[in-house]
């Protein structure tokens, strides 16, 4: 599978990736993740980490490679995540502001509409008042950094200096003052990053069918991170009872053989508990 913007590493731009198979350790990874991660970005890399088995050429991957992805692209592989792990319809459920009347709406993950990088990614050049710049997309590492900045005005002026630079083809690649950067200026490197960026859809358009009003239901990305793991610890203590198996080699079992082994428990539990048809005596 390709991502739809692509890892720049070593001078090439990577798109191949591949998960690995879900196994209770990656589901136990997923509910897990925000115990001990400090910010939602943080999380997302976690997770990324886990569940991925190539990423670019690398087998195993590590979490400078995740980091460095954008914001995008860590958005559709976790979007890609949740298709990979239950892809089964689901409903969004909202209502509409014009008639208050409930909306339900199917979605399946694997069918959302993606954006693909556009022209220049990751990186393009723009002209400004303080010469030529170089501006690039904002990845997983930039989300890091800026979890951390309440103020947005503060954030925005750190995203700023992290995705913009001012090439000089005598003294190499220096930082840009971005105080002295104009109003549409900023605007101009926003739409810039826009254009190039690869995106997942956030939200639906869905027509109301009691007032024919236009509606958008937003969707999140991040929907597999809201995985409860109840039902999990659940499926390991039954396996647990009747197998006498250690949680290591229940989680280390693909999610389709530990649900074949719980149908076949509550198979056997429903002989030992049926009545017989016909009691003699």
């Amino acid at each position: 599978m390709e991502l739809p913007g692509g890892l720049p590493w070593g001078g090439v731009l990577h798109r191949s990736f591949r998960f690995k198979p879900v196994t209770g350790r990656l589901e136990l990874t997923l509910g897990e993740s925000g115990w001990s991660a400090r910010s939602h970005p943080e999380r997302v890399t976690a997770v990324l980490c886990a569940a991925l088995d190539l990423l670019g050429d690398e087998n195993g991957v590590s979490m400078d490679r995740v980091r460095s992805l954008s914001v995008g692209d860590r958005q559709f592989l976790m979007r890609r995540l949740a298709a990979h792990i239950d892809d089964r319809m689901f409903w969004l459920t909202a209502e509409c502001p014009e008639c208050r009347e409930k909306l339900d709406v199917p979605v399946r993950h694997s069918e959302l509409p993606v954006k693909p990088a556009g022209e220049g990614y990751p990186e393009a050049a723009l002209e400004t008042s303080l010469g030529l710049i170089r501006v690039r997309v904002p990845t997983g590492a930039d989300q890091e950094i800026l979890a951390g900045i309440e103020d947005d005005d503060l954030a925005l002026r750190a995203l700023l200096e992290r995705i913009t630079s001012a090439a000089d083809a005598e003294n190499g690649t220096t930082g840009v003052d971005v105080s002295a950067l104009s109003e549409n200026e900023v605007t101009s490197i926003e739409a810039r990053v826009e254009a190039m960026a690869p995106e997942v859809a956030s939200s639906l358009l869905v027509t109301c069918p009691h007032c024919q009003r236009e509606n958008k239901v937003p969707i999140a990305p991040y929907a597999c991170l809201e995985r409860p793991v109840g039902e999990l610890f659940s499926e390991i203590h039954q396996l647990a009872f009747w197998y006498h198996w250690s949680e290591g080699d229940i989680l280390d079992l693909p999610r389709s053989r530990r649900r074949l082994y719980l149908n076949l428990i509550d198979r056997t539990r429903g002989m030992h508990g049926a009545r017989p048809f016909l009691e003699v005596g």
